[in-house]
């Protein structure tokens, strides 16, 4: 792998003249986040010592101290049941916030990047769905970087595109590597000309000459999630640069039928099994965590090592009604069951290796500031999720809670950007004041 050397770029603004001014306040999220108990008190001094490595280790005592509140209303919120294109998204991949407040919005069901000023004017839509040049089949995300230009993914064709500062399409670049046929999960930019993804393996059988069903399933099943994921940055170019962490993957249960090219073969991730996550900000710092443990790891622009953070406190075993709420809220908008159906769920769910706890962080980001925030694990259909605040050097800062159905997308000048959903299913781009104490 070659090295890559540090680069910054300016991140400046989409000029185009607006094609419409639309901000729909249809999707306000009620009292977003609020108190959880604050006492008044700073979470206590964490433990820390560097270990012969040079490694950092910060260990924190459990803590339920505020570390802020988000404002009810949202001071900016598009979206709408009804209205002009641009403000009628069908799933949002992400949101992003480039240098000048632009929010760059991309619709992974449209296969469309929406770009809306600070005042929620819509300036430019770029992208179109197809498999063309410039054309998404799946779009997971849309990030600005140097020079007003705005990088996009597409894991399903393994593709990365980037557009000018005017929305021309400069170039696109495919994913290469590493190893035979593996599976991409785009994370997001990691700084400067590189990106980060989630990369696991199947270990497919060749489809050439026959094969059995039990070697298929072999090959694929990880039923005690021991199998390794890696989390890795390519260039733009597509060209693997290096491997930044292995963690172990969720744990998966298979199902098939046929044999050789005729095989059908269905992936189930096991309930409850913890599944790794990692964030990166735009400076190329990185925060990775396995979702076992309330631990994370943080790495440095070049890809070293810095810091091992963690949390002395253990995720919740898991119960019985853990798994009944989990069966009932895993119907994804469908039809509710009825108890005859969540019965003979919970039957073929309890012949699973289910972990006795749950998981811990299934969630990253890094804001503006430097601060990572840490999502807890949440089953659907649950209220309310818990954030741990940590701020650059490890130390716990305390907690923020808000929705669980609420996506927070970006921290920093003092408001967070999220991606909420009302009660028809109508996703909005919102942005909250953040207050702390």
């Amino acid at each position: 792998m070659r090295e890559t050397k540090e680069m910054r770029g300016e991140r400046s603004p989409h000029l185009r003249r607006p094609l419409y001014t639309t901000v729909a306040w249809l999707c306000g999220v009620p009292a977003l986040l609020g108190a959880c108990g604050d006492n008044g008190e700073a979470p206590p001094a964490p433990a820390q010592f560097t270990d012969s490595a040079g490694v950092a280790i910060v260990t924190n005592p459990p803590g339920e101290a505020v570390h802020a509140t988000i404002a009810p209303d949202p001071v900016l919120s598009i979206g709408a049941i009804e209205g002009p294109a641009e403000v009628l998204f069908g799933r949002i991949a992400s949101v992003a916030v480039d240098g000048a407040g632009n929010l760059i919005v991309a619709d992974g069901q449209t296969g469309e990047i929406r770009i809306f000023d600070a005042s929620g004017t819509h300036l430019q839509t770029i992208g179109a769905p197809g498999e063309g040049p410039g054309e998404f089949r799946g779009l997971a995300g849309a990030w600005p970087a140097a020079e007003g230009t705005i990088v996009a993914v597409d894991p399903r064709l393994d593709r990365i595109t980037r557009f000018g500062p005017d929305g021309e399409l400069l170039a696109t670049a495919t994913f290469r590597g590493p190893g035979e046929r593996p599976m991409i999960r785009s994370i997001r930019l990691a700084g400067p000309g590189l990106f980060l993804s989630r990369v696991e393996s199947l270990n497919l059988p060749s489809l050439e000459g026959a094969f059995s069903l039990e070697d298929a399933l072999e090959s694929i099943s990880d039923p005690s999630g021991s199998r390794s994921e890696y989390l890795v940055r390519h260039d733009l170019e597509g060209t693997l640069i290096d491997t930044v962490a292995t963690v172990p993957g969720q744990a998966t249960q298979t199902s098939a039928r046929g044999s050789g090219a005729n095989l059908s073969i269905q992936i189930m991730r096991v309930p409850f099994s913890p599944a790794p996550a990692a964030t990166a900000s735009p400076e190329g710092r990185m925060a990775v965590t396995a979702g076992r443990t309330y631990e994370l790891t943080t790495y440095d622009p070049s890809g070293t090592l810095e810091r091992i953070v963690r949390l002395a406190e253990e995720p919740p075993l898991r119960t019985d009604a853990h798994l009944d709420a989990w069966v009932r809220g895993s119907t994804g908008g469908r039809e509710p069951m009825d108890d005859a159906q969540v019965e003979a769920a919970l039957r073929r769910y309890r012949e699973m290796p289910l972990p006795d706890r749950l998981p811990a962080w299934n969630s990253l980001l890094i804001s503006d500031g430097g601060e990572i925030w840490a999502r807890r694990f949440a089953i659907r259909g649950t209220e309310t999720v818990a954030r741990d605040v940590f701020a650059a050097d490890g130390r716990l800062l305390g907690r923020v809670v808000g929705p669980a159905s609420v996506r927070i997308q970006h921290v920093g000048d003092g408001r967070v950007t999220v991606i909420s959903t009302d009660d028809l299913g109508v996703e909005c781009v919102e942005v909250y004041e953040l207050h702390t104490p």
